[in-house]
């Protein structure tokens, strides 16, 4: 629940100058198309890569595309798998390693797959770039291994792979450097098109977005660019799964529905899990017929399954907050209430409850595993970094991270961590007010203005869902406009209270949180 916010700098303005006056970092006076994107030769090592793709094509030499089990890696998987289908390669397969069996990175039973079925090429997306021993073995088999990854590099574990392609690199000069894997992945399918002169498929730029809105990249710049030409072009995409999911989604009419629609997509995904490689998303993905309705069913299952085991996930991290006041969170699961898929979700959940840097640990294959989360003032990857001595192996983003390390570290580790902390974090660090963009009264909230709202879309990290302010209100008075939703927040009903919200449709609201009127 917000319970203080900030006003914003000029409250008494119209609906629309508000918004669009706390969102400084968006231009949104223009409204720039694919063919703005920046150049893709611009990518340190772009042709390298794409020339050995080129070669493994020209010479039908078999090919595998090693991915990641989340959304961003199988969007990664999936539009690369595709554009080789649509080149007519045949000679390409991919492999999906489970986390819940393998630690992340390229590990001996992949190198195992590939040495068994004679691949000469690996593709890693979406992960790859922190696994310099994985390489070395590749290198050994005489596969050359081509790194297409966006995660924060470790220079001097820098794998010496056959080329490697990531904005993060100190020599690339790609302005920007916040793309999710399956931007950077897309990068290289429109340079590749280039080349060959093969069109690239709007459906590539779909599953661009899904994956990039899953993986919590920043919603501006080249990201934004994406999504708001996705929306502009929806009803030109040709996909097979895209056209399934709509067809058993609920009505889309407004690019609000566009945006939950490539939420849910992204959801959906998130699940199916499996062994040796297999990912029930991805099958989802590449099958027509009666197997994919199958497994859409499947997906949809284990999708209320992981609602539900999140939901319980979620009580118990209330349940060990509960009375908390620190300005780090530090947690072991040795009872093994948290999944290891969802232990990064629940630093998140604490991070967005408290506002502060939160790291939980658990035993997972006989090693320790920890995965961190923070918010903006803090970078937790510095943090692991710092301390990196004790670790196995880390990486991650600024506000998103992991390791791995030997349970026999763990006392060292957290010396190390709760150093770091007291040299990089404010005694007195506290979750900052929520900042109101905009003072309404539900009068502003017409369709007219709901149309200039949905321009701020997509909602992300640097582009906030806005807080909007509605002063002098009931209970009574709201329900009489809109439909409810309030989001854990039990709010009196006969007081005039200021009501802060989420605008969620025409005619629905999300209360965040209220304020007792003064008398």
């Amino acid at each position: 629940m917000v319970e203080h916010w900030i006003l914003p700098p000029k409250p008494e303005a119209g609906f629309w100058e508000q918004l669009n006056g706390s969102r400084p970092q968006l231009d949104m006076d223009s409204e720039p198309g694919l063919e703005d994107l920046p150049d893709e030769s611009l990518f340190a090592n772009i042709d390298e890569v794409a020339q050995r793709i080129l070669r493994a094509m020209y010479n039908n030499e078999p090919l595998v595309i090693f991915g990641h089990d989340d959304p961003d890696g199988i969007t990664s998987t999936y539009i690369l798998y595709q554009f080789f289908n649509s080149c007519g390669y045949q000679k390409h397969n991919y492999y999906i390693p489970n986390r819940n069996i393998d630690s992340h990175g390229i590990q001996d039973s992949f190198v195992d797959y590939v040495r068994q079925q004679g691949y000469s090429v690996v593709i890693t997306v979406d992960n790859g770039i922190a696994s310099y021993e994985g390489v070395e073995k590749l290198k050994e088999l005489g596969c050359d291994t081509l790194i297409v990854d966006h995660h924060l590099i470790q220079p001097e574990q820098l794998p010496k792979a056959f080329a490697i392609l990531n904005p993060q690199l100190p020599e690339c000069d790609y302005p920007f450097k916040s793309l999710a894997g399956v931007g950077v992945v897309l990068m290289l399918i429109r340079y590749l098109g280039r080349l060959l002169e093969h069109e690239i498929d709007y459906s590539a730029y779909f599953w661009t977005a899904v994956g990039s809105i899953a993986d919590k990249v920043p919603m501006l710049g080249l990201n934004r660019l994406i999504v708001r030409n996705v929306m502009k072009l929806w009803y030109e995409i040709q996909d097979s799964s895209v056209e399934f999911l709509m067809r058993n989604y609920s009505r889309i009419s407004s690019e609000m529905d566009m945006f939950n629609f490539l939420t849910y997509a992204s959801r959906l995904i998130a699940n199916g899990r499996e062994a040796n490689g297999q990912h029930a998303g991805l099958r989802f993905l590449l099958r027509v017929g009666d197997e994919k309705v199958d497994l859409f069913q499947n997906l949809e299952g284990m999708k209320k399954k992981w609602e539900g085991e999140l939901n319980r996930v979620f009580n118990f991290v209330d349940v060990i907050t509960s009375g908390f006041e620190g300005r780090a969170f530090i947690y072991f699961d040795d009872e093994d209430v948290i999944p290891y898929h969802l232990l990064g979700t629940a630093a998140s959940y604490i991070v967005s409850n408290f506002g502060i840097p939160a790291i939980l640990f658990k035993i997972h294959n006989e090693k320790m595993v920890c995965e961190g989360r923070c918010g903006d003032g803090f970078n937790i990857v510095d943090a692991f970094a710092y301390c990196k001595e004790h670790l196995l192996q880390f990486g991650g983003h600024p506000r998103a991270a992991g390791f791995t390390m030997e349970p026999a570290s763990y006392d060292a580790f957290l010396e190390c961590y709760n150093e770091f902390l007291t040299q990089n974090l404010k005694q007195d660090q506290a979750e900052p007010p929520a900042q109101v963009d905009a003072v309404v009264g539900t009068e502003d909230l017409t369709y007219q203005n709901w149309e200039l709202y949905q321009k701020l879309l997509p909602f992300g990290i640097q582009n906030p869902e806005p807080l909007l302010l509605v002063q002098k209100t009931t209970i009574a008075a709201l329900q009489n406009q809109f439909q409810l939703e309030y989001n854990s927040v039990n709010m009196p009903s006969a007081q005039q209270l200021d009501v802060v919200i989420h605008w969620k449709g025409p005619a629905n609201i999300r209360v965040m949180g209220y304020q007792a009127c003064e008398a």
